[in-house]
């Protein structure tokens, strides 16, 4: 997610709280819920895939990945 984004969907939140829930306009409440569900969404879309091992091979080291069915 770019940064212009996360800032849009941040002053969405912000002001549809302070202007809809806390001022009473149902169309900001309307706006900062959107800005809400954009923001649940991309973190949920654009999640990083969990790094389960890491490690630096040197010059001629090799590794094998193997998968076994579970018993």
């Amino acid at each position: 997610m770019n940064r212009l984004t996360r800032l849009l969907l941040r002053r969405a939140m912000r002001e549809g709280w302070k202007r809809g829930v806390a001022g009473g306009s149902s169309l900001w409440a309307v706006i900062g819920g959107l800005g809400l569900i954009g923001w649940l969404a991309t973190r949920a879309l654009h999640r990083e895939p969990e790094v389960v091992f890491s490690e630096k091979l040197g010059p001629g080291e090799s590794i094998r990945i193997r998968h076994e069915a579970r018993a």
